[in-house]
């Protein structure tokens, strides 16, 4: 089953990124050519980014298929770790775009701006690039809520930065347009705005990256969310160092499930392995689960184990 959700999963997200991949060359090769055609400067600018961004794609393409590749005798734990991998070369691009946008704007608004002889058109065109790229943030963060993938979440994101960077580019042309050169301080101002909020959710998804590649342990809430499945099996008596790490965009967990002494190994192993696959179901995002099983006994149950039975314990090291 979880093969199965995985190849799904894999195939939507494979989808929206070369959908992402087409929309940045021609948004990008767009914007570049009518920015030269109509004189603008900050449009070639918006159409560079627009094409740098494929690198973003191609990063997530790279990612998404590195990472569902089955474990080898040099990868002894699977692949997943690329998509975070990606996720913390986009998260680190996101950064530098967002500083080199800050600072553009900065140098803009104290040199003071051109006019672009074409402003309205420009501005028709940054336009058109603001409403495409939003329907591609939406729609490629819909896929990744729904898939709860991080990798595909920072290139939603980037499609963002994208849009915002020609909100910038849209209000200095209008501004130019309308009210002439006296208004072209907008395009520094606007820019330098939406460029610092950029800065903070670039920053978000680079730490997260950080994170999943130092194997930090997720939220307390997911790790409740998780844990809750173990003892409702039976024949689970207790469990201790019960630990989750995020790899990519999956979860790996290892326990020690304590189980009556008196059974069979083989009947503990049974146990064992209904506890796997009762975790698995109801969360098709783990990708393994280690269970070493161990005999209850009163002394593990009360110094490392939260149990099922009796009155409730304290709890130890878990």
């Amino acid at each position: 089953m979880l093969a199965i959700v995985v190849m799904r999963h894999s195939g939507d997200g494979f989808r929206i990124s070369w959908i992402g991949f087409w929309v940045n060359l021609l948004l990008g090769t767009l914007k570049t050519l009518a920015g030269w055609l109509l004189g603008s400067k900050a449009l070639i600018a918006d159409g560079m980014h627009s094409l740098l961004d494929l690198l973003s794609d191609i990063a997530v393409l790279l990612g998404l298929s590195i990472a569902q590749r089955p474990e080898d005798e040099n990868h002894h734990f699977g692949h997943h770790k690329f998509a975070s991998l990606a996720k913390f070369f986009i998260g680190g691009m996101l950064v530098v775009f967002s500083l080199t946008l800050v600072v553009s704007s900065v140098l803009d608004f104290r040199a003071g701006g051109r006019v672009a002889p074409s402003a309205g058109s420009a501005a028709l065109v940054a336009i058109l690039s603001i409403i495409v790229k939003e329907a591609m943030f939406w729609w490629t963060r819909g896929v990744a809520k729904r898939l709860r993938s991080d990798l595909l979440l920072a290139n939603a994101w980037h499609h963002r930065t994208d849009s915002i960077s020609s909100v910038g580019v849209a209000v200095a042309l209008v501004g130019v347009w309308v009210g002439g050169e006296d208004w072209a301080f907008l395009d520094g101002a606007v820019t330098l705005v939406l460029g610092c909020y950029l800065i903070v959710e670039a920053l978000r998804i680079f730490l997260r990256a950080c994170s999943d590649l130092l194997d930090t342990a997720p939220g307390r809430e997911v790790i409740e969310d998780l844990r809750e499945h173990i003892l409702p099996t039976p024949g689970a008596r207790a469990y201790h160092d019960f630990r989750v790490r995020r790899v990519g965009d999956v979860y790996e967990i290892d326990l020690h499930l304590q189980v009556d002494p008196g059974i069979t190994v083989e009947q503990g192993h049974q146990i064992a392995r209904e506890v796997k696959a009762r975790l698995r179901e109801q969360h098709p995002e783990v990708s393994k689960v280690l269970v070493h099983v161990e005999p209850a006994n009163g002394e593990h149950i009360m110094m490392r184990g939260i149990s099922d039975a009796g009155p409730p314990f304290e709890r130890g090291e878990d």
